[in-house]
């Protein structure tokens, strides 16, 4: 097949919705696949960003000219030129819209992109329960385009049940909209080794300046990853080391709050870091939580690494995300109450007591992207067969 993907940022931009795209990508490049993908350039100057077409790993892969996001959202230029080129060029099969993302709706005009099945990816409603009124206007503006866009899709796939279940918008949609878990290419990550291997594993050993449990979180310093509750956290956990890896607009407030919470000697804000520190710091822990107490995480991508890594991971009950169901399929996973911080310590509490009788669970890891590509696969089959003569 000629798949063309259309999604919001590509790697080395870091976050779920970029690794998953990758991974998909590249995997469905390894199974015979002829893939490319359409996203936004995030290296911006001062306003805007300029259009960079490459190949990597087998993918085509064009980083379109985009301004600057507003409210999250960065804005496209040149998409529909780029549809155009590519449709006119190769016989696309079928496009996979990854959701959400405005730019998108500039596929209602286009005649040619109409003639081809589209499949969505459902990564996130646009609005959460904890998004600003500025977002929800915005929203109330766009929600007409949404819903011609998904009235015209073939199929909408989405992370897990739950999310589907709590999503208003796709409960509108329920009759087309399927659950197929989201992967990680692991291929990468078992044939690494060489001198900057060793030297990330050096320095995520030294990285732990104090002494007592380890444990790890990863995301984007924004609202609903809701760090702050883990600092918080932190001062009734005296035994344990907390490093938060990751950049975003509430790094000021969340330093604060570690002198607020007399945690300075024990929490770290270790700000963006390389994807091969990255994975030697899943190594180096003990226990990986994350605490979003918003639907906006709909699954959590890092929770697949870090079960990769064999890791105990602890999540929040959010209503509406797939922590909880991702926790429930893994042999190490563990559950708190969501923006609890005092069960969120009793739960370290348990793993600590109970380490090593958990830690010797066999490993676990249900989500290779081999086997989802090809569900995937046999999606695209389905809905290209029923538009066919």
């Amino acid at each position: 097949m000629n798949i063309l993907h259309i999604g919001k940022f590509y790697p080395p931009y870091r976050g779920g919705m970029e690794t998953y795209l990758c991974d998909l990508a590249r995997e469905q490049v390894q199974q015979g696949h002829q893939v490319s993908v359409l996203v936004h350039n995030h290296d911006w100057g001062r306003f805007s960003s300029g259009t960079a077409a490459t190949e990597e790993a087998g993918v085509q892969v064009v980083r379109l000219r985009s301004w600057r996001p507003i409210l999250f959202t960065p804005l496209m230029r040149g998409l529909n030129r780029w549809l155009k080129h590519f449709i006119n060029t190769q016989p696309v099969d079928l496009i996979h819209l990854h959701l959400p993302n405005p730019s998108l709706f500039v596929l209602l005009l286009n005649r040619s992109a109409r003639d081809i099945p589209w499949v969505v990816s459902w990564h996130s409603d646009m609005v959460t329960d904890h998004s600003g009124g500025l977002m929800r206007l915005l929203y109330r503006l766009i929600r007409p385009l949404e819903t011609r866009l998904l009235k015209r899709v073939s199929r909408i796939l989405v992370s897990t049940q739950a999310y589907a279940d709590h999503s208003p918008v796709l409960q509108r949609h329920a009759n087309k909209t399927h659950v197929l878990p989201l992967g990680l290419r692991t291929n990468e990550l078992e044939q690494r080794d060489g001198d900057e291997t060793q030297a990330s594993a050096q320095w995520a050993e030294h990285s732990w300046v104090a002494k007592g449990f380890r444990i790890l979180h990863l995301g984007r310093l924004t609202f609903y990853k809701n760090q702050a509750m883990l600092i918080a956290a932190m001062a009734d956990l005296p035994d344990c080391q907390l490093q938060i890896v990751g950049d975003g607009g509430l790094r000021a407030s969340l330093e604060l709050a570690i002198e607020r919470h007399q945690v300075v000697d024990r929490v770290q804000l270790a700000g963006a870091q390389s994807w091969q520190r990255i994975h030697a710091l899943y190594a180096s822990c003990e226990l990986f939580c994350l605490a979003s107490n918003d639907r906006a995480e709909s699954f959590g991508v890092v929770l697949l690494e870090a079960m990769y890594h064999n890791k105990i991971i602890l999540v929040p009950d959010t209503v509406g995300s797939g922590m909880r169901w991702l926790a429930e399929q893994y042999n190490k996973g563990f559950v708190f109450n969501n923006n609890d911080p005092a069960d969120f310590v009793r739960q370290v509490q348990a793993i600590q007591a109970n380490h090593a009788a958990i830690a010797a669970r066999p490993q676990q890891f249900d989500f290779a992207m081999p086997a989802i590509a090809q569900r995937m696969a046999e999606h695209y089959l389905t809905i290209i067969n029923r538009r066919s003569p």
